[in-house]
């Protein structure tokens, strides 16, 4: 998790020292670690998974899957 904070964080704010406060390292180790692994936009996206955004996506799956489902007959063993 702390890989990624700081990762999707630096793409954020593209502001190196602002994040090594943040994360409690020093620029050099965040710049030379953590610089230019994700984008922005996929920053955006990282930080943008909330429990609502959780819900709305699994209640999504659902009622799109929910038409994807075949009921077999039950069938008692002999």
């Amino acid at each position: 998790m702390r890989h990624s904070f700081i990762s999707y964080r630096v793409a954020q704010v593209q502001n190196v020292a602002q994040v090594a406060m943040e994360a409690g390292n020093s620029p050099r180790m965040v710049f030379s670690n953590y610089r230019e692994l994700v984008r922005p936009a996929d920053a955006e996206k990282w930080f943008g998974i909330t429990p609502g955004a959780v819900e709305a996506a699994k209640a999504a799956r659902e009622s799109g899957a929910a038409g994807k489902i075949v009921v077999l007959p039950v069938v008692a063993a002999a």
